[in-house]
């Protein structure tokens, strides 16, 4: 019988949960009749795809200087959580996802505790941009970082990171779906009636904090262009922050 090819996936955050998703999907197809055995933690569409989660995504999906502060002794439990869990499982494969203040800390614990683990990391963290340093500080403990931006592997090079591959960004791929249809696009061209696309985050505590004065700001936009129509996307399954958020938005505006 075949061995499993074993994946173990860190994924601290509602997008970092869906790009997982979508590459367990293509590896599946990859290893064809190959069994993937699957550990980690993730959310909702990891767990559609068949993971385990080692302990609620909603953990560790923080962001903003009083969150994390507030919830510092469970984010460092949950990254010894993690880093024992991924050593355990022995993977072929440890991928982290994006939350790079959280998952490459679990990487540097694993590549100590356990040095044969191949280690990728997706989502090249915008080192080109600030933090320069990271990249060298990245690459004892990530053997390759998955870009999704054509120009950072020349970038990550350049600054002494780890290997870095791009792989095209996950939007690009959709790039069809995302189209408006004739009735939609007529409705996006009526200067008199814009569409408006408000985007306060994903994760559940930036949506809390960022709903008022974006709320503010659509009752200032509303008040100006009454015909305005206002879009606030959502997960495909909603959970209560995001309906909160919905009523919060449609009460402002």
């Amino acid at each position: 019988m075949t061995r499993p090819f074993k994946l173990f996936v860190l994924a601290g955050e509602a997008s970092g949960d869906a790009l997982g998703a979508r590459f367990v999907a293509r590896l599946r197809e990859v290893l064809g009749e190959r069994p993937l055995e699957l550990s980690g933690v993730g959310g909702e569409a990891l767990i559609a795809e068949g993971l385990h989660s080692a302990f609620p995504q909603e953990d560790i999906a923080v962001m903003g200087f009083g969150p994390v502060v507030a919830r510092l002794p469970l984010l460092l439990r949950r990254m010894s959580d993690a880093a024992r869990a991924a050593v355990a499982f022995k993977p072929d494969l440890m991928l982290t996802i994006d939350a790079p203040d959280f998952s490459l800390r679990v990487a540097k614990k694993v590549r100590q505790l356990a040095p044969a683990v191949p280690i990728a990391h997706w989502v090249c963290p915008s080192v080109w941009a600030w933090r320069q340093g990271r990249a060298k500080r990245m690459r004892p403990h990530v053997d390759r970082i998955l870009a999704l931006l054509p120009f950072e592997p020349a970038a990550l090079a350049r600054l002494g990171g780890p290997e870095t591959v791009y792989v095209g960004h996950p939007l690009i791929e959709r790039l069809e779906a995302y189209r408006p249809g004739p009735d939609e696009a007529a409705q996006r061209n009526d200067a008199a009636a814009p569409t408006i696309l408000v985007l306060p985050g994903s994760r559940r505590s930036e949506i809390r904090h960022l709903m008022p004065p974006f709320g503010e700001a659509v009752a200032l936009v509303a008040a100006q262009l009454p015909q305005a129509r206002f879009v606030l996307p959502r997960r495909a399954t909603p959970d209560r922050g995001d309906r909160r958020a919905q009523r919060r938005l449609a009460h402002q505006a």
